[in-house]
């Protein structure tokens, strides 16, 4: 029935799509969107719960790579200004005012396509990234001398732990994605710098693959996994404790005794500043390594590594830098924490 529904719906959009376009990529991406869109607000509506537990290793990861790319999709628009906001200032030259003129900016210049450049790599890094960090995190636990059928008895730093270790290995398994969607999002601000007109570098996933491997090597795939790996620590640990932990002492103080929409928006809500607030320095720092221009051997121009890009920041920008673009962050974890998890449970409820 969601599928249907969202078909139908995805194909009356992109028939007026096209009307204004005439762009097959554009009335596919509108089919898409809309389809993801169908089919996570249908599961908000048949949510009922949300367990921090999967039957099986293999289950709980397939959930949890649909999940996130569920997730991705709706909210890959906030998370492409984000990075532009984040990577501002990187050349000593302001671009945007604003989040709002950003997203503008960004409209004029490139279209609406621009607002999902580096879709193609984040789906993938979700399918991999998002597969382990969702699916590890109860084995992990468990491995702790956890007993799942009491939660009341677990240990907040065990939940801390499971969701630290789960979203470092996975980080570091699925950094060359995560590296080819941060320099296809930023692909083109060298320019608009300049003052020249937005040109691309890249042409597509493939064509930054192979530039990239072309131009720094095989490792150079890996080019801020220290920054990109201290923030999936920091905000997995954060992100999977807290919605566990603040979902149970909602219930337990009864608060929030139904475990419906409404607990879990409120727990999502709680867990996504906590995780936002957690991540948003290494995620600054993670965007500037990963998308600074590099020389003839391939190394950075502007930052050696992890530390050097917090001390210039701190030094050159103040404090305050390392939580620039914080609230298109903020807007972008909560949704993806409240998709994430309730499309994890209706996936739980109807195969097992």
């Amino acid at each position: 029935v969601l599928a249907r529904r969202g078909y139908q719906i995805g194909r009356l959009f992109s028939r007026f799509a096209s009307v204004l376009t005439r762009s097959r990529r554009s009335c596919f991406l509108t089919c898409v969107l809309t389809y993801t869109y169908t089919v996570s607000f249908t599961c908000l509506l048949q949510s009922t719960s949300v367990v921090m537990q999967n039957k099986s290793v293999g289950k709980g990861m397939l959930y949890g790579g649909i999940a996130s790319c569920c997730a991705e999709v709706v909210t890959m628009p906030v998370d492409v200004v984000k990075t532009r906001l984040q990577m501002d200032g990187a050349a000593s030259v302001r671009l945007y005012k604003s989040s709002l003129d950003c997203a503008i900016q960004l409209l004029r210049a490139e279209g609406v396509t621009s607002l999902f450049k580096g879709l193609s790599p984040a789906l993938l890094r979700q399918s991999t990234y998002g597969s382990l960090r969702y699916g590890l995190y109860s084995p992990l636990r468990d491995m702790l001398g956890v007993d799942p059928t009491r939660p009341g008895e677990i240990a907040l730093w065990k939940k801390i732990a499971a969701g630290a270790g789960a979203g470092a290995f996975a980080s570091g398994i699925a950094n060359p994605t995560d590296l080819i969607k941060v320099r296809m999002q930023t692909d083109g601000m060298s320019s608009a710098i300049a003052g020249n007109d937005c040109t691309k570098k890249y042409r597509g996933v493939a064509h930054c693959f192979r530039q990239t491997v072309a131009e720094e090597g095989v490792l150079g795939l890996w080019t801020g996994v220290g920054p990109t790996m201290g923030r999936a620590t920091a905000l997995a640990a954060a992100e999977l404790s807290t919605y566990d932990e603040v979902k149970f002492q909602f219930q337990r103080s009864k608060v929030i005794e139904h475990d419906g929409l409404l607990l879990h928006a409120c727990t999502a809500f709680v867990s996504g500043l906590t995780s936002t607030l957690a991540s948003s320095p290494f995620d600054v720092v993670k965007s500037r390594v990963m998308g600074q221009p590099v020389d003839a051997t391939g190394r950075g121009v502007l930052y050696s590594g992890m530390l050097d890009c917090f001390a210039k920041l701190i030094r050159r920008e103040g404090p305050l830098s390392l939580y620039r673009g914080f609230w298109p962050n903020f807007g972008r974890v909560v949704p993806r924490v409240t998709i994430v998890f309730i499309v994890l449970e209706q996936l739980k409820a109807n195969f097992g």
